[in-house]
């Protein structure tokens, strides 16, 4: 099937009036000879006016001619023709994708992936550049800009730790063309890792008559590394696995302040992961693989724990020998205890000197009254209002203490009937009870109500209030309802990781987890210098997208790439040959519907004009 070289084929129908013209002029009359006396004197120049006869003649027939041209164009033009012209797409506009994720950094004999894109990428410039730099999330780094500024750019471009984001940055690079010719090529080794899928996205784009090219930078490289990193506050498990199609020995180190903690060695089978746990180390610490491999991005991954791994507190009692309270916070390993016995406040039961009111956590559990000193729980009261954490445990005669304003609850009589202790409120303290909330029972408690502005965490079946939470002013109070001596909750396993989560709660301890990121995190924080593992700036958003120790907010964030899918760089080239890949970079052509309907106007106007001054030349007007 043909296709006419017209936009609007129906406007054709102006032709007609080229045809009415034509009969319109073959229909005019003819002038008449008649021989008049006066035009004796003109006879004599007959000889010489028939000299210019055909001149005459010629004239007229310009004439006619002019005006079936100029009719013929306005017909033409209400047909919208056009032709199709061939034209260098490169030379308008270039949209480059440099991936700049972790695997491009795999070198073989010394020159990585990234490496030959960045030379390859200089060839192509050309026109008004764009450069986008592909991530896991797409960043654009320079937009139409002529060639020297790209130069410029791609030489301060560096490889990242990040996933890939492959598709993103091609619906990126389309909206930078919009309808502007131009083409969009692609340098990386297409270990897409995020993102919708890049072939699907491509043919999508090129349904839109743009054009695209891959430039696959794949090698021969081989990796073995870490790709998972499990940090907890005691230990941290490292798995390590092996890409490549034979056994590799691997060394793992734990290095902390430059100086090796401890070392072992592995054999990882073809294809296979290792793991390997130990403890973790207070502040910075760094897992190594020996020897490096192709790839370094993943040969190193980092660990930071909380500034404050331990929590200091001060279990204030008169019972003689241990309790089972005393034992469960002796066996949490991030609790410093220190035990006083009033009315001494200041010498622990190992006799040792102590600051009390220094402490995160002050509990009060099993006191005598006649053995405080006056004045004790005003400095308590104190204590809680600069900031201070207090935990009052329910006792016989709590009643007739004066604790001012700390309690949280106001007691009422005591109660001797079995009770449940349920669940209220789940949180960090009572996730642990989740499954079956009703985690214990009791034979006797206090009557309380909750005070205005306070949670309750666990109450009875009466819906008498047992554990309470409460602030008072820059401190923490908590109510402790459950008698250890009338419930069974002092021998459950339940019992220390209770008093551990509460412990962690009251004095704010940060989560280890916090503290150890995936690169490709945005975080957002105050306006600030931000250390980096390679610089210093200054940002309010960052994009953690390297391997390494990164410092804001006074505080060190270990930041690791921990992809499995990203350190597999095995995937062969999709580009079989060198003439391929030489192929993809040469200059291209495309068909161009040009219209001719401003062209065929301008020549029409031409003709009217020039009709117009033979029309003023001949005398007609």
């Amino acid at each position: 099937m043909v296709t006419l070289p017209f936009q609007r084929p129906f406007g054709l129908w102006a032709l007609i009036a080229v045809a009415v013209f034509i009969i319109l002029y073959l229909r005019r009359p003819k002038p008449q000879e008649k021989i008049i006396p006066s035009l004796m004197f003109i006879m004599q120049d007959a000889k010489r006016s028939k000299q210019y006869a055909f001149f005459q003649k010629l004239m007229t027939n310009l004439l006619f001619l002019l005006q079936l041209l100029s009719i013929l164009g306005l017909a033409l033009v209400a047909a919208a023709p056009f032709v199709k012209l061939k034209y260098d797409v490169t030379s308008e506009n270039t949209v480059i994708i440099l991936d700049v994720s972790a695997s491009m950094q795999a070198k073989e004999n010394g020159i990585s992936r990234f490496d030959k894109a960045l030379e390859q990428a200089k060839k192509v410039l050309s026109g008004r550049n764009s450069i986008i730099m592909a991530e896991n999330l797409p960043l654009i780094v320079l937009e139409n800009e002529n060639t020297e500024i790209a130069l410029d750019v791609l030489s301060k471009i560096k490889p990242r730790a990040t996933t890939t984001n492959l598709g993103d940055a091609l619906l990126l690079a389309k909206d930078i063309l919009a309808d502007k010719p131009g083409r969009i090529i692609v340098f990386s080794d297409f270990l897409a890792t995020e993102g919708p899928d890049v072939e699907v996205v491509k043919t999508a784009i090129m349904s839109e008559e743009k054009v695209i090219n891959f430039a696959d930078m794949s090698n021969n490289a081989k990796n073995t590394g870490i790709t998972r990193l499990e940090v907890g506050k005691y230990n941290t498990k490292v798995y390590v696995k092996n890409f490549n199609k034979e056994p590799v020995q691997r060394a793992i180190r734990i290095v902390r302040d430059n100086k090796v903690i401890t070392e072992t060695k592995v054999t990882i089978a073809p294809n296979s992961i290792e793991n390997f746990i130990f403890d973790t180390p207070a502040g910075i610490s760094r897992v190594e693989l020996e020897p490096k491999d192709d790839m370094a991005a993943d040969d190193a991954a980092y660990v930071a724990t909380p500034p404050k791994i331990k929590n200091s507190v001060l279990l204030v009692t008169n019972e003689r020998e241990k309790t089972n309270m005393e034992l469960a916070l002796e066996a949490a390993k991030d609790i410093e205890l220190n035990v006083v016995r009033p009315p001494v406040m200041t010498i622990n039961s190992k006799k040792e000197k102590i600051e009390p009111y220094k402490h995160d956590v002050i509990i009060l559990y099993k006191i005598n009254k006649n053995q405080l000193v006056p004045g004790t729980f005003e400095d308590i009261e104190d204590y809680a209002d600069k900031g201070g954490n207090v935990i009052i445990a329910a006792q016989d005669d709590l009643k007739d203490f004066n604790m001012r304003s700390l309690p949280v609850v106001e007691l009422k009589s005591k109660l001797n009937k079995p009770t449940k202790v349920c669940v209220e409120t789940i949180n960090q303290i009572t996730k642990q009870f989740e499954k079956e909330r009703c985690f214990t029972a009791t034979s006797s408690y206090f009557g309380a109500e909750a005070k205005k502005g306070t949670v309750t965490f666990a109450s009875a079946d009466d819906k008498t209030p047992l554990i309470v939470y409460g602030e008072k002013k820059k401190g923490k109070v908590v109510y402790y309802g459950i008698m250890d001596d009338t419930s069974d909750f002092r021998t459950l396993p339940s019992y220390p990781i209770f008093w551990n989560s509460l412990i962690n709660f009251m004095a704010g301890a940060e989560d280890i987890k916090d503290f150890n990121y995936r690169t490709g995190k945005i975080v957002t924080i105050s306006e600030q210098k931000v250390k980096t593992p390679s610089s210093s700036l200054t940002a309010s958003k960052l994009l953690m997208d390297e391997v390494g120790i990164y410092e804001f907010d006074s505080r060190k964030f270990a930041v690791n790439l921990l992809d499995e899918k990203e350190s597999d760089i095995s995937l062969p080239s999709r580009v079989e040959t060198i003439k391929e890949r030489e192929k993809l970079l040469e200059r291209e052509s495309r068909e161009h519907d040009f219209n001719l309907e401003f062209a065929i106007l301008a020549i029409v106007f031409l003709l009217m004009l020039t009709e117009f001054f033979y029309i003023k030349r001949r005398g007609d007007i």
